[in-house]
């Protein structure tokens, strides 16, 4: 048979099956005497002495009502050859509600035919009972695999497709492939997270054997009550038999209580070690992940997936798990029960189920999509709020307070909005669950309190399945809920797993190249490079450049030439589109990772400290340092003297993001962080561009003692600094235009000899007596040519701040 249908097709098929049903029902009905005849159906039809409980008649009703909605569909899908097939797909669930109810009709009938004991079921009471089932399940996979399939044509000729048959069914399949990935997705994840307990099996084990102990005696205690009422008001009462019963009630009571103890703590401890483990994992792979991860994805974002998607994970393994196998164990313990005391009640009940587990899929499919956007929402306002409070100190200087807060309550009111949504879905289903349970109540009464008054049930009895009643619709009440728990959960997996299992484009390399000897020879060769997340962006083309160990070598040019991006490289942040970067002939990307970052030490325009103390700080990433290293670096770099200053000395807390040192003193405590390294390669990316004049002297006294011995790659706009350099790299729109020292470059006419002159064009316009030098803590005059922002301010015009 063909994957899809015309719509002629289509109609047949139904044809074909409306037939099978009348003439099975029929056969049934034929069957439904003592012989095998035609009479029957004339004797079944006799409307005048028509009983529910005893006549068949009505399964042909049913039957007819079935092909009425098969055939219904069949004739829409034929006659609207353009969007059948989607309405049909639309009223799926509605038609599977549907076939619920009647396939519900064949358990009510069989209670009915057991109402006169005295009454023979035929062999075709049991053929029309079983076709009914079958025949109901038969037009949902009718439906949802040929009406949901049928080709669409073009509108007033059923001959001629809208698409190509390839065209058609390449969208169809891509269309269903998509849809079942999805399902696959979920259910992968569903399972990955449930394998986290594999990791913790034992402390699992000991939660599901308290938890099989406290189920099992909370099985027994609505029985025993029944039997408690039947002691008391039964043919049967007697106080011996009173007090053995209330004994055991007593003994399981206390059982439950105490397993149920151990098995809720074993829960919450696994809990607690497995969002340990989940954490660990997504936060070990997202500092593994390359810098323009980082670009792509912001960090509230990522935080709010390491808090908030995390909890909601471990939660599900604990609560959901615990609640899930609770409930399993005491359902189908009341299940048993529930037929053992009587079976006709017990029908009634399982008439039911079915009906409770489509509103439960129903809303949990709607749920999930709910619980993922709401987790996307989320995120985003976090991103805000940590955007905000980490710039606390910029947000306040130019009064955004009060926008700020109206831009995160955006957010937040799109949050209100999902969960808008999400309190309707909870009331509707709920109002759906407990109307269906109050009436699968009502109807256990009524029909119990039947059989108790025909002497086929004792009252005892009755009593003990009305609780296992009240409890196995509460078991069905929490399994749903369960299934959105679980929905949910997978809607925070899925973006933690992604980040979980995602590769860093650039790996760091642990196991490569660490000679024991680095001259510090650096070599641009023919690189070209884009960002990441602005790859139609070319930064760099054919960019070429060497430096020669010791020499420093100054990088200079507007902004966006690619002159920070120079240092990202050679710090292994990103990697060349084309081209190479060399480190004494060995590309970068193959040095051991900590092995490169201890022969390479960057110090940035903002450098950042931890929130710890000086001597960690200046510590931070090596694996092993003294104090004696530490002074050594923080002398060279100018700190000591004012680290000393301070109450506690090298044991001072630097506050968040060094917020408890000035620009100067966190720049010379980052010179320090570098210097303990004692490093072949120093990279300076404008490290005294925000500084004040004083500031600025201290941290260029500091690196300019430091560069003998060192390849020094700078980037700065100071001309004092550019023409002391060897070597000057003109970078403009990546590429290197001019090159060579201050003395030569200044004589070309180029780019490098535009931006001297704009610079002395500056100085010329600035007042004629400068402001004030302050003076060193020594009490010297900082040179004029240092001072920020005076005359030779290197780019001081437009090109002013020339870096990425």
């Amino acid at each position: 048979m063909s994957d899809f249908y015309s719509g002629r097709q289509a109609l047949v098929i139904c044809l074909i099956f409306v037939l099978l049903d009348f003439t099975v029902n029929w056969f049934g009905l034929m069957w439904n005497g003592k012989y095998f005849t035609i009479d029957n159906i004339y004797h079944w039809f006799n409307l005048h002495d028509y009983k529910f409980t005893v006549n068949p008649v009505d399964f042909l009703a049913v039957a007819f009502l079935r092909d009425c909605i098969l055939l219904g569909g069949a004739v829409g899908v034929w006659t609207v050859p353009q969007g059948g097939s989607q309405a049909a797909a639309k009223f799926s669930n509605v038609v599977f509600a549907m076939m619920l109810l009647i396939l519900a009709f064949s358990p009510s009938k069989l209670l009915a035919f057991y109402e006169d004991e005295s009454l023979k079921l035929a062999v075709g009471d049991w053929v029309l009972m079983i076709w009914c089932v079958i025949a109901s399940l038969f037009v949902q996979f009718i439906w949802q695999s040929v009406l949901c399939r049928v080709r669409e044509t073009v509108p007033g000729d059923g001959n001629e497709p809208l698409f190509s048959d390839n065209d058609f069914e390449a969208t169809i399949r891509e269309e269903e492939n998509a849809k079942a990935a999805a399902q696959r997705e979920t259910l992968s994840i569903l399972f990955r997270l449930l394998s986290y307990m594999k990791r913790e099996w034992r402390f699992y084990m000991m939660a599901f054997f308290f938890l099989s102990l406290y189920s099992l005696s909370r099985v027994f205690i609505p029985y025993y009550t029944g039997e408690v009422v039947s002691a008391v008001f039964g043919e049967k009462a007697s106080y011996e038999r009173l007090h053995k019963t209330v004994l055991i009630m007593a003994i399981l009571s206390f059982s439950g209580a105490v397993f149920g103890g151990f098995r809720g703590g074993m829960f919450t401890y696994a809990q607690a070690r497995i969002d340990r483990q989940i954490r660990n994992d997504l936060f070990r792979s997202i500092v593994k992940q390359e810098i323009g991860f980082f670009d792509q994805n912001k960090t509230g974002e990522i935080v709010s997936r390491l808090t908030a998607d995390c909890q909601t994970m471990s939660n599900t393994l604990s609560l959901y798990i615990n609640v899930l196998s609770r409930n399993c164990f005491m359902l189908f313990g009341s299940v048993i029960f529930m037929f053992t005391l009587s079976w006709r009640l017990s029908m009634i009940t399982v008439i039911a189920i079915p009906i409770i587990f489509l509103l439960s899929k129903v809303f949990g499919v709607y749920y999930d999509k709910l619980s993922e956007d709401s987790m996307n929402a989320t995120a985003k306002a976090n991103d805000v709020a940590e955007e905000v409070l980490s710039a606390i100190r910029t947000v306040k200087s130019f009064a955004c307070e009060k926008f700020e807060g109206l831009r995160f309550l955006g957010f937040l009111d799109i949050t209100l909005q999902i969960g808008t949504k999400k309190a309707f879905a909870v009331i509707a289903f709920i109002w759906s669950s407990e109307l269906l349970q109050m009436g699968i109540l009502t109807v256990v009464l009524w029909y119990g309190g039947h059989l108790v008054i025909q002497k086929k049930v004792e009252s005892g009895l009755l009593v003990s399945f009305l609780l296992y009643q009240f409890q196995l619709g509460e078991n069905l009440r929490e399994l749903g809920e369960v299934w959105n728990g679980l929905m949910q959960a997978v809607g925070a997996s899925r973006k933690v797993f992604e980040f979980i299992d995602r590769e860093p484009i650039i790996s760091n390399n642990h196991n490569g190249q660490s000679p024991p000897n680095i001259k510090g020879r650096i070599e641009f060769r023919n690189v070209a490079f884009s960002y990441p997340i602005r790859p139609d962006l070319p930064i760099m083309e054919d960019l070429s450049f060497t430096a020669e160990p010791g020499e420093v070598v100054a990088l200079v040019g507007p902004s966006g030439g690619g002159k920070s991006s120079c240092i990202a490289m050679l710090e292994h942040f990103y990697e060349p589109t084309s081209g190479e970067v060399l480190l004494d002939g060995i590309p970068i990307n193959q040095y051991d990772h900590k092995y490169l970052h201890n022969k390479v030490a960057l110090v940035g325009q903002e450098p950042v400290l931890y929130a710890r103390s000086v001597y960690e700080n200046i510590g931070y990433g090596m694996d092993y340092f003294t104090e004696d290293m530490v002074q050594n670096s923080a002398k060279l770099a100018n700190a000591h003297q004012f680290i000393m200053d301070t109450h506690e000395g090298y044991n001072t807390d630097v506050g968040e993001k060094g917020s408890q040192m000035s620009g100067g003193q966190k720049q010379r405590i980052a010179i320090a962080r570098a210097l303990v390294r004692d490093p072949v390669v120093l990279l300076l990316d404008e490290a005294t561009s925000a500084l004040d004049a004083e500031s600025e002297h201290s941290v260029q006294e500091a690196i300019s003692k430091n560069l003998k011995g060192r390849t020094v790659i700078l980037i700065a706009h100071r001309l004092s600094t550019v023409e002391n350099a060897d070597k000057i790299v003109v970078i403009n729109k990546g590429r290197v235009e001019q090159m060579g020292k201050h003395s030569e470059l200044i004589k070309q006419e180029g780019l490098y000899k535009q931006l001297v002159q704009r610079q002395m064009m500056a100085s010329e316009e600035s007042p004629a007596v400068p402001p004030p030098q302050p003076a060193t803590p020594k009490g010297r005059r900082i040179r004029r040519d240092s001072v920020s922002g005076g005359a030779n301010s290197f780019l001081g015009t437009s090109f002013a701040g020339s870096y990425i």
